[in-house]
């Protein structure tokens, strides 16, 4: 394929994905639009129905899901890469995890 092919080819991608992002553009709005005067019966409803089939699943396969879990992130925490990500995390929101030497 030659160079030109390829960039027409890529022009033509990107013009697709224009159009369909027009499209679901108009969908989401409107869609938005439709629900905004119901929202709070939405979120209430989501939270009764997510309520009740949280009550028809079994619990102990969500039990050793969640022990899974606090396994992994204790061992991620206290191996090297915690200290990193944990430093990288104080970083981003802007905290400094070295004490202020003007306090006293």
């Amino acid at each position: 394929m030659k160079l030109s092919e390829r960039r027409r080819a890529v022009l033509l991608a990107e013009q697709r994905l224009q159009i369909e992002r027009g499209r679901w553009r108009t969908r989401w709005f409107s869609l938005q639009a439709r629900l905004a005067p119901h929202r709070t019966a939405l979120i209430l409803g989501g939270g009764a129905a997510s309520g009740f089939v949280a009550g028809l699943l079994p619990l102990r396969g969500f039990a050793r899901v969640g022990s899974l879990m606090t396994s992994i992130v204790s061992f991620a925490l206290r191996s090297p890469i915690g200290a990193m990500l944990f430093e990288g995390l104080t970083r981003a929101e802007g905290t400094d995890t070295k004490p202020d030497s003007s306090s006293p």
